[in-house]
């Protein structure tokens, strides 16, 4: 029973071993795709950002109204909570269209400098 009990617990460890180490590898790659996420996240932060403060910049130089340059540059900022991201990136990655912009009642400025800012509900449409 030695040997054949040796064997046996030898081979049982080897595939808790294998177990482990495939562990390690996956959980290296999660943590690599992690990584590779949140910098791609906090470029597009950055851009919005970066345009966010020119548009800002502009209107208080008085070149332009905050809704002229969004015009001119197509891109609006819209208040939304954290969650939402994944639904608008959905509706973007199907090339939903927005049809309408139903403007909300609350008032969510208060920060120093913010004011009247307010969210709006952005209706889609899914493509035919």
């Amino acid at each position: 029973m030695g040997e054949r009990h040796t064997s046996m617990i030898e081979r049982v460890l080897h595939r808790i071993e294998d177990h482990v180490e495939e562990w390690r590898n996956q959980d290296r790659a999660h943590k690599a795709e992690a990584e590779a996420h949140r910098e791609k996240l906090w470029a597009e932060a950055n851009q919005r950002q970066r345009l966010l403060a020119e548009a800002i910049a502009d209107e208080e130089a008085g070149r332009s109204s905050l809704e002229e340059i969004t015009k001119e540059h197509r891109v609006v900022f819209v208040l939304h909570r954290e969650e939402l991201s994944g639904t608008l990136e959905a509706f973007a990655g199907e090339k939903d269209r927005l049809v309408n912009v139903v403007p909300g009642k609350g008032d969510y400025g208060g920060g120093e400098g913010i004011e009247g800012i307010r969210g709006s509900w952005l209706v889609f449409e899914t493509p035919e």
